[in-house]
This record gives structure tokens, C-alpha cells and sequence, in this order.
């Protein structure tokens, strides 16, 4: 339904008499509309006329301003337009006129200007000489500075002896003199600045004005002006590898720099000597001094006031200079032998460098840095052969590299030297100290340090590293570390490639032999030092390793040094550099160590075993013998104690040392000292058997004729007679020494066939079983029982099997 026009309405009431409800809203909603419209108009119109009031504002706020500065100029205008003021300065201009048209007559007045344009070449010098000015255009600023020297020079000439003058000419004038030689020093010193400077801020065109100030400054020749160039380029160079005038030590920057002023000579003085030199000092001649453009704009000097008041000397003066005093042959003949000389400070200085440089990274890096210059920049100069200057820079650095390289080497020196204060010093309980796997202070570790501290600790002690291996094995390290950066250097070496920039192009031949000597001669003279150095340095290890050795063998404490030996020598033999000469490393001690090792280990419980289970008469387990014969079918309780006892005693020396060849000497050494410790108590046995069987008969002999009247007695008392104690006897010996032929046995099992194969292991054995009085069945049927429980048992003595 359309809504009511609300223009035709005059009143609220006519609106609810004559519409509808929908009708009402809709013209509610046109009424809230049109509200809107309007007051949106009216806030657009009200922005409009406030940012219109302001621009207004700020119009009046300026020209405010305007007139006060109006204002004020016009003040200052009328006070310096009034009529004393206008009148004076007419009355003074028309006397200094008449002064300047008639300056014969008054020579006062011309001192006085030549004493103003004195004290205004001074300033005018000091500016131009100021450091922190702008780079460019310093060589125009030098030779400008130059000719105002030379002015001021002849200023102060034109004056004559200083007594006739006045107070004020005459203070002038000796301020000058004073300051002349200041000044041209000044001038002399931002000469040989900008001489010293090579690298991109370098100009040659600077350096040829430079060299023109200095031969305006010092009336010198083109030959005096090159010699002093060459000078100052040699003392910039003897300067750069001078500690003494250096406040920190020199370093790779300084070896740079004195190859770029070496370079850059030879290839400016090429460049700029003799026919631009030549013509750049021609140029100072073709006009007078003060003719020069820019001398007349420099405006300091106001020569358009003064220049009238110079006299004919100085308003004619043209430079002097010999400009053809140097030919191309001189040049020649000067730039060769300053080039000799300055390579040989290059080469010296170089060399003292690299004295003070002990890293050797640092002096690969440099190598890689003064060589690729040379090669880019020296074989630009003509004349020259660049391979003369690039052999003596490769000997240089391949020298230092080989002696660092020998003193870095020779520091493993320093393992066999803890080695030795070790065991010189070495205190039982510390020294040995072997930290177990499970203490309590490996199970309480903080784990806050992350997973490798742990490991590393648990390492450590499966490997017996206490805190005297350690420190060799640290020492070690950080040897085989730097070795090891050190051949990775050599390398990097060998896969460099020196290519000359692409602004030259030079032959494939040359390229080729340079290539060849410097990445394959030279990292192969590094590699072979290294090699012969590593070899002696092991040699001479192993030498020291074996006779602190040899010195400690004999002491109370071998087992324990043994040991600690043994592990530095495994921990250094996992870590040998890939050489042949060194894979045998330590080998010769290690023999004698594990012997020592096997005894220290196998002397208690073979005491033990002595002292116990062979000295017991009675064999234990006697009602479990099978068979007939009846015979054993496991051992005693001493010979599995003796196995049991040496294993724990193998453990408590540290697993990581029972390699096979550690193993090997133990059963070897065990098998002889377990046969002298039985065969001892073999001879024993039949000693007592022959004592008691002489005893018996000697008895039975005494007592022949009265049996029946000892035989009673001895029931009486309880004791049997002398043959049934004898026989009983012998049975107990026989019943000992089966046990033992099965124990001898299973030890057989557990020594090998190497250690039983043995001649005395043999006969041992053989002695054993004739002492049994068993049959040769009998003997078969103990071998396989043993060999059947070592089968079953042999895992529990694990470090044997």
C-alpha cells in the first residue's frame, strides 16, 4: 500500500483521523527518511564553512607576518638611506677613488693590501686544507691550495726586510712568515694522504692533481715529483706492517693494504707517468699565477680588489717547473727498482704479519684473499712477470703454514705427558678409581641437562673413563680436533679455483700451471708435512707411552696402570688419523699390559683356591657320583667358586678391557698358574701317601706275633686297625683326585684348546689321571660330562666363554 504524501499534511491529527494503521507507519518511516536526508545536508554544509573559516585564518595569520618583515626591512632601508649616512659613504668612496687612481704616490696603501690579500690566503688556505670536506674534487681543492701558497709566498717576498714597515703591515707580515711553513707542511701532509689512498675511494686523476700541487708547492720536477711519489707509497707500505706505529696488532686488512699500494704504484705510475705528469706541470706554465679562473673565483681572496695592488712580480709570476725532465727510459728504470725494493718490504712485512698470526684458518683465508688480488690485479702491470711476486707470497704463507702446522702437530706430545705425570703421581683408590655403572649418583642425575649428559656419563663409565682417563682422552680430542680442521683446510685447498677477472683474459696454459701449483703443489706439500709430522708425533708418543711403561711395570700398582693404560690407548687408537704408519700404535705395549693385567686379575682368586678348595679332604658332593665306576658329574664348589670368583674379579676391572687378545692372555696365564699352584699340591698328596703307607708297614713290622691281643685293644679303644685307616685313606685320596681330574676338566673347557694343548698343560693332566687309578672309559665318560655342564653352564661365566 502506497504511503500518504506527507508534503499535503499540516497536522499530526489529519494523519490519524483519515489513515490506517499501515498507512501511519509507513508515512512515520518516509517522516524519519527525510530527517535523515536533511540533517546530513546540514552537517556537509557546516564542514564546508568551518574548513573555509580556517583557511582564512591561516591566509590572515600570514600575511600578518608578511608585513611585520616588510615592515622591518623597510626600518632598516630609511635608517641607512639618510642623508649623513649617503653623504659619508659618498665623501669616503670618491677619496678611496682618488687613492686607487694615484697608487704610485701613496705605497702605504698598496702594503696594506698586499698585508689584507696576505691574511686572506691564509684563510682561504686553511679552508681549502680542512679535513672532513667532500671527497670529490680533493685533488682541484690541492692544487688550488697550492697556488694560494705560492701567492702568499711571494706576498710575503714583495715586503722586503719587515724593519721598515709599519706596526700593523710589519705584525702581519711576520705572522705569515711564521705561518708559511706551517702551512705548506699542511699541504705536503693532504698530498701524501691523498697519495696513500688506494681501493675505490681512490681516484688516479686526484693522484695526478695531488702530484701537481706537490710540484707546485715544492717547485720540483717531473722526476723529483715521481721520486717523491714512489717514496711515499714505500713509507705507506713500511707503515702498514709497522707494529710499533699500529695501536692494535696488524692483522689481514694491513697485508691487503700494503698489496694494493705495492699493485696500484706500479699500475698508476704506468698510467699516469711520464706523458700525463708531463702534461698536467705543462699546464702550470701556460698562464700567470694570477690569471688562474680559479684562483680569481676564489672568493676569500677578492683579487678583483687586490690584484691591482701586487706589483709587476707578482701579477706576472709564472710557475717554473721542469715537466721534461723524465723520459719513459727513467721511468722505467725508477718504477723496476722501487718495484724490487717494495716487493721485498710486501714480502718482509708480510712474513712479520703472519708471526703474530697463529690460527690456521686465519692464514688460509688470508692466503686466499692476498693471492686472488695478486692474481686479479698484478698481471695488469706491464713489464713485470707476475708469477715472481706470486712465488714469493705462496713461500711466505706455505712457510708459516708449516710451522704452525708442525706446532699444532707436536702438541700430542702433551697426552704422553699427562700420561706420565699420571702414573708418576698415581695414588691407589684415586687414581683407579672405577665408577660403577648403577651408584646412586648416576641414578639421582638431574635430567634437567638434557639427554647428552647423560649418555656422556653412562659412556663413560661402561668405557672405565674416570677423571684420570678423561683428561688424556680430552686431551686427545682437542688434538685430533684441530688436526682434523686442519686436513679439512688443506682440502678446501685443493678445490679452490684461481680464475684472473673478466676484464683480462689470459692463456688456457697459464691458467692451467697456476691452478696446478696452488691447488694440488702446494696443499700436497701441506699434506705430506702433515703426514710426516703426524707419524713423528705418534712415533714419539708411543715411545713415551712405552717406556713410562716400562718404568711402572715392576711397581705394586702394575694391574691398576695396566689398566689405565689399556683404556688411553684403546681411546686413542679409535680415534688414529687415516694414516698407515700410525695403525700400529701402541701395539707393542699392549702384550706386556695384558699380562700384567691377566696376573693382577687371576692372582686372588687363584689364592682363594689354594689356600680352600685344595686343601679340603672330603669331597663334598661324593653321594651324587653316577655310574659305574661311580664318578662326578658336576664340580666342586671350589673349582666353581675359583670360576665364579675369577669372572667377578674380570668385572670388577672393567668389561670395556676384556677384548679376545686381552682374554687370550688371561686364559694363558691363568692356565700356568692354576697348573704350578695344583701340580704343588699333586706332589703334596704323594709325599703324604708315601709318609702314610711307610708309617703302616713300619707298624705292621714291630707288631707281628701279637694281632688278636692289638686287635682287641684297638676295638677297646675305638680306633681302627692300621690297615683298614690306610685303606680308607687311600680311598678318600682316590675319590679327591677323580674329582679333581673332572674339575681339571671343566677348567679345560673353559681355558680352550690353545691353553689345554699346552705340553705342560698336558702332562698336568696326565699326572692327574694316573693319580686316579681310572680306566681310559672312565677318563672318556668325566671328559664329556664336564664338556656337557660347561655347555649348559658356560653363560654364566660369560666373559670366558
Amino acid at each position: 500500500m502506497a504511503a500518504p504524501d506527507t508534503s499535503k499534511l499540516t497536522s499530526s491529527a489529519e494523519v490519524f483521523a483519515a489513515h490506517t494503521l499501515p498507512q501511519i507507519r509507513a508515512v512515520h518511516k518516509s517522516l524519519h527518511a527525510q530527517m535523515d536526508e536533511k540533517s546530513a545536508r546540514l552537517r556537509t554544509q557546516v564542514g564546508n564553512s568551518y574548513r573555509e573559516l580556517l583557511g582564512t585564518a591561516d591566509a590572515i595569520v600570514r600575511m600578518r607576518a608578511d608585513m611585520l618583515a616588510a615592515q622591518d626591512v623597510l626600518a632598516r632601508m630609511g635608517g641607512a638611506c639618510g642623508r649623513a649616512v649617503v653623504g659619508a659613504k659618498v665623501a669616503s668612496l670618491a677619496g678611496f677613488r682618488a687613492s686607487a687612481d694615484d697608487a704610485d704616490a701613496d705605497p702605504r696603501l698598496a702594503r696594506v693590501a698586499r698585508a689584507r690579500l696576505l691574511s686572506a690566503c691564509a684563510l682561504a688556505a686553511g679552508r681549502l686544507l680542512r679535513s672532513g670536506g667532500p671527497a670529490e674534487g680533493r685533488g682541484d681543492r690541492l692544487v688550488l691550495a697550492a697556488k694560494v701558497l705560492v701567492l702568499k709566498r711571494l706576498l710575503v717576498s714583495s715586503f722586503g726586510p719587515v724593519d721598515a714597515l709599519d706596526g700593523e703591515v710589519r705584525a702581519a707580515v711576520e705572522g705569515a712568515r711564521k705561518s708559511l711553513n706551517s702551512l705548506r707542511r699542511r699541504l705536503l701532509r693532504a698530498v701524501e694522504k691523498t697519495l696513500e689512498k688506494v681501493g675505490e675511494e681512490a681516484d688516479r686523476n686526484d693522484i695526478l692533481k695531488a702530484l701537481t700541487a706537490y710540484s707546485l708547492a715544492s717547485s720540483s720536477g717531473a722526476k723529483d715529483v715521481l721520486r717523491h711519489f714512489l717514496s711515499v707509497r714505500a713509507e705507506a707500505m713500511t707503515y702498514e706492517f709497522d707494529i710499533e706505529e699500529h695501536e692494535k696488532e696488524r692483522d689481514a686488512e694491513n697485508v691487503l693494504k700494503g698489496l694494493d699500494l705495492y699493485t696500484k704504484t706500479l699500475l698508476d705510475v704506468q698510467a699516469i707517468v711520464p706523458s700525463k705528469l708531463s702534461d698536467a706541470l705543462s699546464q702550470l706554465k701556460k698562464q700567470h699565477l694570477l690569471a688562474d679562473e680559479s684562483l680569481q673565483g676564489l672568493e676569500g681572496l677578492r683579487l678583483d680588489i687586490y690584484e691591482k695592488w701586487c706589483g709587476d712580480e707578482i701579477q706576472y709570476f709564472t710557475p717554473f717547473i721542469r715537466h721534461d725532465d723524465l723520459d719513459g727510459k727513467q721511468a722505467r728504470e725508477m718504477l723496476s727498482s722501487w718495484a724490487q725494493k717494495g716487493g721485498e718490504t710486501l714480502l718482509q712485512g708480510l712474513r712479520r704479519t703472519l708471526e703474530h698470526i697463529s690460527e690456521f684458518k686465519t692464514i688460509v683465508g688470508l692466503r686466499t684473499s692476498v693471492l686472488q688480488r695478486w692474481i686479479n690485479d698484478g698481471g695488469k702491470a706491464k713489464g713485470f712477470d707476475p708469477s715472481t711476486m706470486l712465488n714469493g707470497l705462496r713461500d711466505a704463507i706455505d712457510e708459516r703454514l708449516l710451522q704452525i702446522l708442525e706446532t699444532r702437530v707436536a702438541k700430542l706430545k702433551l697426552v704422553g705427558s699427562e700420561v706420565a705425570a699420571t702414573v708418576e703421581a698415581w695414588q691407589p683408590g684415586t687414581s683407579d678409581q672405577h665408577r660403577g655403572l648403577w651408584n646412586e649418583e648416576i641414578v639421582d642425575m638431574e635430567a634437567s641437562g638434557g639427554a647428552n649428559q647423560i649418555t656422556h656419563e653412562i659412556i663413560s663409565r661402561l668405557y672405565g673413563r674416570n677423571d684420570a682417563v678423561a683428561r688424556v682422552v680430552t686431551s686427545y680430542e682437542s688434538w685430533h680436533h684441530l688436526i682434523g680442521s686442519v686436513g679439512d683446510l688443506i682440502d678446501q685447498l685443493k678445490r679452490q679455483r684461481w680464475d684472473d677477472g673478466v676484464e683480462e683474459i689470459e692463456d688456457e696454459d697459464v691458467i692451467a700451471e697456476r691452478q696446478k701449483l696452488l691447488s694440488k703443489d702446494d696443499p700436497e706439500v701441506l699434506q705430506k708435512k702433515l703426514d710426516e709430522t703426524t707419524q713423528e708425533a705418534f712415533d714419539d708418543l708411543d715411545r713415551h707411552v712405552t717406556s713410562t711403561w716400562k718404568a711402572a711395570s715392576d711397581s705394586t700398582d702394575n694391574g691398576h696402570i695396566s689398566m689405565y693404560i689399556l683404556r688411553v690407548l684403546r681411546d686413542i687408537r679409535s680415534r688414529l688419523p687415516n694414516l698407515n704408519g700410525v695403525k700400529s700404535f701402541g701395539l707393542e705395549s699392549v702384550p706386556s699390559l695384558h699380562e700384567k693385567l691377566a696376573i693382577h686379575v687371576s692372582t686372588r682368586p687363584l689364592e682363594d683356591f689354594a689356600s680352600s678348595a685344595l686343601t679340603r679332604r672330603r669331597v663334598v658332593g661324593r653321594a651324587l657320583w653316577e655310574g659305574e665306576p661311580a664318578l662326578p658329574t658336576q664340580p666342586s664348589t671350589g673349582a666353581f667358586k675359583l670360576l665364579r670368583d675369577l669372572v667377578m674379579s674380570m668385572g670388577d676391572a672393567g668389561l670395556d678391557l676384556w677384548t679376545p687378545a686381552a682374554v687370550k692372555t688371561l686364559k694363558q696365564s691363568f692356565g700356568k698358574q692354576l697348573v704350578e699352584v695344583w701340580r704343588k699340591e699333586l706332589i703334596s698328596e704323594a709325599v703324604d701317601d708315601q709318609h702314610t703307607n711307610g708309617d703302616g708297614e713300619k707298624t705292621s713290622e714291630e707288631k707281628p706275633s701279637t694281632p688278636e691281643n692289638g686287635s682287641a685293644a684297638e676295638a677297646s679303644n675305638g680306633t681302627p686297625p692300621v690297615e683298614h685307616t690306610t685303606q680308607s685313606k687311600s680311598e678318600k685320596d682316590k675319590d679327591i683326585f677323580i674329582q679333581w681330574l673332572y674339575d681339571i676338566y671343566l677348567l679345560q673347557q673353559c681355558l680352550g684348546d690353545e691353553v689345554s694343548s699346552e705340553e705342560s698343560f698336558v702332562a698336568f693332566v696326565e699326572g692327574a689321571f694316573e693319580k686316579t687309578g681310572l680306566e681310559n672309559g672312565a677318563k672318556d665318560r668325566l671328559a664329556k660330562a664336564s664338556q656337557e655342564y660347561w655347555k649348559r653352564t658356560s653363560l654364566l661365566f660369560e666373559l670366558l666363554a
